[in-house]
């Protein structure tokens, strides 16, 4: 029997309850069970999806039919939360940022160790269907060497209080990179912040990662109202060069275009080598759904999520990086 709750039942708490009910009506899992501290918005949400809920947490501790949980609740709550369930038995799903410390993201590592238990940090777009074909296309060298990759996320609104775009959607770049070209960590972050309506609460980021003979560039805005909401990544081999919209998962679109060399009596000729673009359709595949039916795979296998808590700790680390740098005006190097 696998049991689950939803800690958290604000605006991305509610697609995880969503998601579990299709997989408790799916039979991969067996109970689901919503917790938030806000009764009335808890029960709205139980009657809806006909899930049980309750307003204290620490319910589940003690609960032997709850085998995981979905920590979703607001970052700085993250680490009490995920220590006590972990110290309590229970595999964790902590959402990103897993925390925003990185002494506290090391400590979650260290007693998901201790207890042996799972933790698994949402960084949702590992499992995004276009991001996994174009792993899946670098891994076996279509597009050639990489040499940069690009990330834009850009909207207009009003910004959030508790953090900035770093944390709030740097994170899902940094993390990307280092996924994409099979590194744990850049060589060095260099970032430039600024911070026009709060103080300390950029809304606006541009980060470069030193790959060595990659670069990765994020670009990322509350204040960018040109392009409506606008997430897309970019990676440029040597051979070929594939897009992403991320708000399109269907879609992976490959440009076979490359700069080629030539070398003519010492002298080193350039050239464009255009053979067009096609886009390759992908089985659609919501990536939150993939996301938790990877999580209930873990519980039951005890295999190592593919975002674990020692991915999520290294993309706190990066995000503090990007800050650090930001506020200093210098690379910093790892």
């Amino acid at each position: 029997m696998t049991g689950i709750a939803v800690i958290g039942t604000g605006y991305w708490g509610k697609n995880h309850v969503r998601t579990y009910s299709e997989l408790l009506s799916e039979g991969l899992i067996d109970k689901v069970v919503i917790c938030d501290i806000n009764e009335k918005r808890a029960k709205e949400l139980g009657e809806l999806f006909r899930i049980d809920y309750i307003t204290d947490y620490r319910k589940i501790l003690n609960d032997p039919t709850i085998n995981g949980v979905s920590i979703v609740t607001p970052s700085p709550t993250h680490f009490h939360l995920a220590k006590e369930l972990m110290e309590a038995g229970k595999d964790v799903l902590v959402e990103k940022p897993m925390t925003m410390d990185i002494a506290q993201a090391e400590e979650l590592v260290k007693v998901a160790e201790s207890t042996g238990r799972i933790l698994m940090v949402g960084h949702i777009f590992r499992h995004h269907p276009a991001v996994k074909e174009l792993k899946q296309r670098i891994d076996l060298g279509e597009l050639g060497s990489i040499r940069i990759m690009l990330g834009n996320r850009f909207s207009f609104g009003a910004p959030r209080k508790d953090m900035g775009v770093i944390y709030a959607l740097g994170i899902h770049e940094v993390d990307i990179f280092c996924y994409l070209v099979n590194k744990e960590m850049p060589l060095s972050i260099l970032a430039d912040t600024r911070c026009s309506l709060q103080d300390d609460i950029e809304e606006t980021a541009m980060i470069a990662m030193d790959f060595g003979d990659t670069t990765g560039y994020a670009f990322e805005s509350w204040i960018m109202p040109a392009y409506g909401k606008h997430r897309d990544l970019v990676v440029v081999g040597s051979e070929k060069v594939a897009k992403i919209d991320y708000l399109k998962p269907q879609e992976l679109h490959i440009f076979d275009m490359r700069i080629a060399e030539q070398d003519i009596q010492d002298n080193v000729i350039f050239s464009v080598e255009n053979e067009g673009s096609y886009t390759i359709p992908i089985p659609y595949a919501e990536p939150l759904k993939e996301e938790l039916c990877h999580f209930i795979e873990c519980i039951a296998s005890r295999q190592e999520p593919i975002s674990s808590g020692t991915i999520g700790m290294r993309a706190v680390r990066m995000a503090e990086a990007a800050l650090m740098s930001a506020k200093e005006g210098k690379k910093v190097l790892f």
